[in-house]
């Protein structure tokens, strides 16, 4: 046991604090000298330990503690191992002694702590997720390591196929070795069969408009087969071939040509005839293409973009035609185009993750974004509270003198046994439920909603009521079945009933039915509507049902007819009904527009503005500029900046129905061309800048050059969008002159999209864009196979094992356990203040004083011996008086004796 000082030098304060406690010590001269000397003994002892304390002091001993951690690879290329990891670890647990304490440890793309020590353990399956995309070992290590407290022997034991493709594990074996650690390998083998990847696809970065170039597919295999090779460009095929794969490395080149501007996506598939994993036979990568700018045009069923595709071609601007229902699924395709026009489109036509992607297209990539009117678009296509709406400067809804009148909306919904028929799979009275459910969605707070099933009776199954418990209203609506005939009149009374007296502004019906019913008896009471203002619209679901009646229904009800042969539209009318209800959406009538707020785009009409046959109503938003308005105060034309984009909506048509004059005159056709141009970004000037990306591991690495004006400093950032449309924005750090640095991690498969801004000052000067494609998982990289367990061993002076009876087997260093003794000290401290405190607070009487004590002693014990001499005197006195008394008394006998003799 040895005992060691910190702080060896703060030992000369013992000397001095004693000094000090001797020199304060008058105070305590009222006290009997006994508690004095027993409080400066204890304050004497109080600043010793504290010193003691403060110089660190220490004992230090060996220690027979062994901390064992097991660092367990739970990458993708040993998912198969896990189990045989689990049971490994579970039989050396019984090797397993008192001294023993074991943790786990797990690592993937990052190490993760699966159990802290402890000196049980009984591990069943492993809980962490630290990522399987990549094997770090070096991480692994490196938490194992840390995670060993000092003053134990140190144990890692790894367990891995030693396939590490991100860190350095070199690195921290040395460390390993240099902290004195037991370093043991389990090695499981990967078994590598037939293989066949994709290894990368070789395009120009930067491409021109019409220019002929070449693009190189690589192939490594690790045996000889045929496969088909199949390119695709922006998700068309223009290449595909059969191929000889030789093993090792292949090359194969395909020719194209740019025909239009932007990003342009390139993926390469391989299958092969011979292969074992297919996640590797699929590879992206990107180019960027410069030219004349070039838009995307997306009509509908209407082909509302007929006329605007003549213009654009016309003004030498690239126009990429296509229907809804091919709308592109990425934000990557969308940056091709300067902008995006959409002439009368439903919502329902169009996919979620293009509606999606267009939000971040305009806001955060400031391009373009011209949306025109028709009976398809607006609210009646369904743009209501969604991402679209926020795009556009005008609201769905639309306002009278300033407010939006509230609505009350019955439902009259056929329930019987023939709604209980399927089409595609899903029957028509889930359909019809489905549909009002949106409907109660497109309702506002204050709007009211009543549901009434028939069959051959009546049933209220929502009555009349607020919309605000929307959740209890679903679960009602829930609850139809189908069953039983048909009886129109009956549920109609019903609805009259519960609206008549209704306090809202509009009251409207929609009636669903699939079959036949009453064909007389509803004069009276669709008059007895039209006086408390109820209309009525109608839907026909086949041809089962009496369209005739329905039809007439809805024209003397001052509503609509819809017949369907598909119930799977039933939805799409229930929520466009609920709009057209609560307003007149679609006006159709001749007027002059009125000039709301000047903009350029009007110059074209020196001779003034040409008349308009119909528009679809909405309102306009508070930032919005209105240029044109109705002769109803309803915008027609407005424009707004949206983040750094830019989007217009146009509220009449492209088709010529209610536009004849303005597509059958110059000035329309310019004034319709001027509108597209505005919606072009201005941002989209790099005056010089570039950037490049490079993928290392799970990082990505961008770099932004300012080849112009390396000699200015600005403030530099990057905008990344990742493929599931996070945005995650970074500062780029000046690395060097005109060279900005940044990095991110990448926890996905997919394009991340790269846009560096500029600033001085807090204005934007400079942006350009970027895309890398990051594909499948380096763990299914089999042609840069990197195992660096052999390595590994001999820098950490670790072995391996294959037996779990060796993991706690061999002679561990020696190692010193360092306990510190301030904690004691300090307890010690604290409790001699207190006893300091009550000797002297306290009456408690201190008889004890080994000086004392003695000088008693030896008072009593001299007192003792006087008494002794004085006594013995006594008696010596008392002795000799005795015998001269006896002298004299025989002296008298002998006399008298004498004298009888005489």
């Amino acid at each position: 046991m040895d005992i060691s000082l910190k702080n060896p030098f703060l030992l000369f304060l013992i000397p001095l604090s004693t000094i000090f406690i001797f020199y304060t010590s008058n105070n305590l001269n009222r006290m009997s000298k006994a508690k004095k000397r027993a409080i400066l003994g204890i304050r004497t002892l109080i600043f010793i330990l504290l010193i003691l304390s403060i110089s660190g002091l220490t004992l230090k001993s060996y220690v027979d503690t062994v901390t064992t951690i097991f660092a367990v690879d739970l990458s993708e290329s040993t998912t198969k191992n896990h189990n045989d990891f689990i049971n490994f670890i579970n039989d050396s647990l019984e090797y397993t002694t008192k001294k023993d304490r074991v943790g786990i440890v797990t690592f993937g793309e990052e190490g993760e702590v699966e159990n802290t020590l402890t000196d049980r353990l009984d591990l069943t399956e492993f809980q962490t997720n630290p990522g399987n995309n990549f094997t770090n070992i070096e991480d692994g290590l490196r938490l194992s390591r840390l995670l060993i407290p000092n003053g134990t022997k140190k144990r890692i034991v790894l367990f891995t196929d030693g396939e590490e493709n991100i860190g350095n594990s070199i690195k921290e074996g040395s460390l390993i070795k240099y902290n004195d650690i037991d370093f043991k390998i389990y090695r499981v083998d990967s078994e590598l069969k037939s293989e066949v990847q994709i290894k990368k696809i070789e395009v120009p970065d930067k491409l021109y408009e019409n220019q002929k170039f070449d693009i190189n597919v690589h192939i490594w295999s690790n045996v000889k087969t045929r496969g088909k090779l199949t390119l695709y460009s922006d998700r068309v095929k223009i290449g595909e071939e059969e191929v000889v794969i030789e093993k090792g490395e292949n090359r194969f080149v395909f020719k194209d040509k740019a025909t239009s501007s932007g990003l342009k996506s390139y993926r390469a598939l391989i299958t092969p005839e011979d292969d074992t994993k297919t996640v590797n036979n699929s590879y992206s990568t990107f180019s960027e293409v410069k030219g004349r700018p070039r838009i995307l045009l997306v009509d509908d069923t209407s082909n509302g973009g007929r006329e605007i595709n003549k213009i654009l071609k016309q003004s030498n601007i690239g126009v990429d035609y296509i229907k809804a229902r091919e709308a592109p699924h990425s934000l990557s395709e969308l940056l091709k185009y300067k902008s995006i026009v959409m002439c009368d489109v439903s919502l329902e036509n169009l996919n979620n993750d293009f509606i999606n992607a267009l939000k971040i297209y305009v806001r955060d990539y400031g391009r373009g974004l011209f949306v025109t009117g028709g009976e398809n678009s607006y609210a009646l296509g369904g743009y209501y509270k969604t991402p679209l709406e926020e795009i556009l400067p005008v609201n769905m809804e639309m306002k009278i003198d300033g407010k939006v009148p509230n609505l009350a909306l019955m439902l009259i919904i056929d329930k019987s046994g023939s709604m209980g028929s399927e089409q595609y799979g899903v029957s028509k009275i889930e359909l019809a439920k489905e549909a009002a459910i949106k409907a109660l969605d497109s309702l506002k707070i204050k709007d009211k909603i009543g549901v009434i099933a028939f069959d051959d009776s009546t049933e209220r199954v929502v009555k009349l009521r607020n919309t605000d418990d929307r959740e209890k209203i679903k679960e009602l609506i829930g609850t139809l079945r189908a069953e039983g005939g048909t009886s129109i009149i009956p549920a109609l009374e019903e609805a009259y009933n519960s609206l008549k007296d209704a306090d809202t502004k509009l009251k409207h019906i929609i009636l669903l039915t699939d079959g036949q019913a009453e064909k007389h008896g509803y004069e009276k009471l669709i008059n007895d509507m039209k006086k408390v203002g109820i209309t009525i619209s109608t839907v026909a679901v086949g041809q089962g049902a009496d369209t005739y009646l329905l039809e007439d229904l809805a024209n003397k009800g001052k509503g609509r007819y819809y017949y369907v042969d598909e119930a799977s539209n039933i939805p799409k009318i229930f929520t466009k009904e609920a709009f057209l209800a609560s307003k007149a959406y679609i006006n159709n009538r001749t007027f002059t527009p009125l000039i709301g707020q000047y903009h350029e785009v009007l110059d074209v009409f020196s001779k003034g503005l040409l008349n308009l046959d119909g528009y679809i109503g909405t309102s306009p938003k508070g930032r919005a500029e209105v240029i044109l308005w109705s002769d109803k105060e309803d915008p027609i034309l407005a424009i707004w900046q949206y983040g750094l984009g830019k989007s217009a909506a146009w509220m009449s048509d492209m088709n010529g129905k209610w536009t004849m004059e303005y597509l059958n005159s110059n000035e329309g056709i310019e004034f319709f061309k001027r509108i597209v141009e505005w919606t072009f970004s201005n941002l989209e000037n790099n005056k010089g800048l570039s950037i490049t990306s490079n993928l290392e591991g799970n990082k990505v690495k961008i770099s932004a050059k300012d080849r112009n004006n390396f000699n200015q400093e600005y403030e530099t950032k990057a905008l990344i969008i990742t493929p599931n449309l996070e945005k995650r924005q970074i500062n780029l750090d000046l690395s060097k002159p005109g060279e900005y640095y940044g990095e991110i991690t990448i926890d996905k498969k997919g394009v991340y999209l790269i846009k560096v801004n500029q600033s001085k000052e807090g204005k934007r000067v400079k942006t350009a864009n970027h895309a890398i494609a990051v594909n499948y998982s380096k763990e299914y990289d089999y042609s840069t196979s990197r195992n660096i367990l052999k390595q590994l061993s001999v820098t950490s002076g670790g072995k391996f094992i294959t037996d779990p009876k060796e993991v706690f087997k061999g002679n561990l260093k020696e190692v010193y356990g360092i306990k510190d003794l301030s904690r004691a000290f300090l307890i010690i401290v604290l409790v001699l203040f207190i006893l300091d405190i009550a000797i002297r607070r306290l009456n408690i009487s201190i008889r004890f004083n080994p000086l004392d004590n003695r000088k008693k002693d030896e008072s009593k014990k001299t007192k003792n011996i006087s008494k002794k001499k004085v006594e013995s005197k006594k008696e010596l006195n008392k002795t000799e008086g005795q015998r001269e008394k006896q002298k004299l008394d025989t002296s008298r006998l002998i006399k008298a004796k004498n004298k009888r003799k005489r």
